[in-house]
């Protein structure tokens, strides 16, 4: 978890007593992630609160929500809205009014892996058809941007939590990277003022005018640059690693592999540069052509 940021995720009671409940917890317990079990404003729905630990800002909620529906239970909302289209209206307008305040509603359907399957799971003595439950996929998208989510079991369900557990961690860090209109460029952490480096006799803050142009490359974000300076710290060491290549393409693919960190605690994620950005990154130090591009 960010150091900046606490993030907890508030469970209604009903969702942990059910035969999920228990796999979730432990879950969460395993990963050290809070959590607190309340009976929320809507059964079955689990939304979080994030908390400014380095400013000491209270306590605020985030607008994502999940709503947790059994087959039947979603079988059950399809019949009312085939009823009465308004009455999905009403549901949201439910959400909110409890919340009192607009939700990014995402609804997660326990017991199927995927629409297909749920498709398949409706009996010839149902009320309900394929195409009710495709209409209502389109209204719920694009009437209400509702998301649906699939969790065939306990393990995949607990594991599509914490991802969105994961997501609301690191959405400060991804709001401030993009503060700037020009997201691109390094200065947008620095108020949109121009950055000055003054090298020194030592060469300490050479590290950080190469991460600055690395900065510059679109979508570089801080933690790539510092992976890329961590692996060759200097402009330099990284042309004689790319001359040493056997080949044009291992040269490209030189830096796709570098493990990328993000956040951290238990909820830090992990990933890598990435073929097209260490394709570019090796044209940039390379091309003889002046107008190539990148």
């Amino acid at each position: 978890m960010s150091k900046a940021h606490e993030v907890t995720a508030w469970i209604d009671l009903n969702i942990i007593d059910k035969p999920w409940g228990k796999s979730l917890t432990k879950e969460f317990d395993d990963k050290k992630a809070k959590y607190l079990i309340e009976s929320m404003p809507v059964p079955n729905t689990i939304t979080w609160s994030i908390t400014n630990v380095a400013n000491n800002i209270d306590e605020e909620f985030v607008s994502q929500l999940l709503l947790l529906m059994t087959t039947d239970q979603f079988f059950q909302f399809v019949s009312v809205c085939n009823t009465n289209k308004s009455n999905m209206a009403d549901l949201f307008q439910t959400i909110n009014d409890k919340y009192k305040c607009k939700k990014a509603i995402t609804i997660v359907i326990i017991g199927v892996n995927s629409s297909l399957t749920l498709g398949k799971s409706l009996t010839r003595s149902s009320n309900i058809k394929v195409t009710d439950l495709d209409n209502i996929y389109l209204d719920l998208q694009l009437q209400f941007n509702c998301v649906i989510k699939f969790a065939e079991n306990d393990p995949e369900l607990s594991s599509l939590i914490l991802s969105f557990t994961k997501a609301v961690t690191v959405a400060p860090e991804k709001r401030l990277k993009n503060l700037s209109p020009f997201s691109f460029h390094v200065d947008t952490l620095k108020q949109y003022k121009a950055i000055r480096v003054d090298i020194d006799q030592a060469n300490k803050t050479l590290d950080l005018l190469w991460k600055q142009i690395l900065q510059q490359f679109p979508h570089m974000g801080i933690e790539q640059a510092q992976a890329i300076v961590n692996q060759y710290g200097t402009i330099q060491s990284l042309i004689q690693a790319y001359k040493q290549c056997a080949t044009e393409n291992d040269a490209k693919l030189l830096l796709a592999d570098i493990q990328v960190r993000r956040g951290a605690g238990v909820l830090t994620t992990t990933r890598k540069i990435g073929p097209q950005m260490s394709e570019k990154i090796w044209k940039l130090f390379t091309s003889m052509d002046g107008n190539d591009l990148l």
